[in-house]
């Protein structure tokens, strides 16, 4: 699983580089991204620290990997709808206890500075008996 997350992030760098290399000033922009920590709400023992790294074309489509809250790398893959400073996430993730699950993420950017973007997304829970909500905080560029 380790050389498969490297190899998945030398990708994510090299099609940041790529996309960089000669974009038009006027046309949407691909977003670099990276996951930071989450707040589960109600609180257990889950691992709040969520380090990874996504990339969103302008087009919508996104992937990304990151340490989830039960504290193992989840890889996903999706498309974003955006609206203004809404974005809504669907697609499918990895590296939770039932294999692949659907992703569905609403999430608002609350402030640019200097070019990065603040980002607060909602995870909500699932199974109501299992699990619970999420809020997640990511930046991006």
């Amino acid at each position: 699983m380790r050389h498969l997350v490297r190899r998945l992030l030398v990708l994510l760098s090299a099609v940041c580089c790529a996309s960089a290399w000669g974009a038009d000033a006027d046309a949407p922009k691909d977003t670099l991204g990276f996951h930071l920590f989450s707040q589960h709400l109600p609180a257990a023992d889950y691992n709040n620290i969520n380090p990874g790294i996504y990339y969103r074309l302008a087009e919508g489509p996104v992937a990304g990997l990151y340490r989830n809250s039960v504290r193992r790398a989840s890889i996903y893959a999706g498309y974003t709808w955006q609206w203004g400073r809404f974005d809504l996430t669907t697609g499918a993730v990895t590296g939770y206890t039932n294999g692949v699950q659907l992703l569905l993420v609403p999430s608002m950017g609350l402030f640019t500075v200097n070019g990065v973007t603040a980002r607060l997304a909602f995870i909500p829970r699932v199974e109501k008996r299992i699990g619970s909500h999420v809020l997640h905080f990511a930046v991006e560029m």
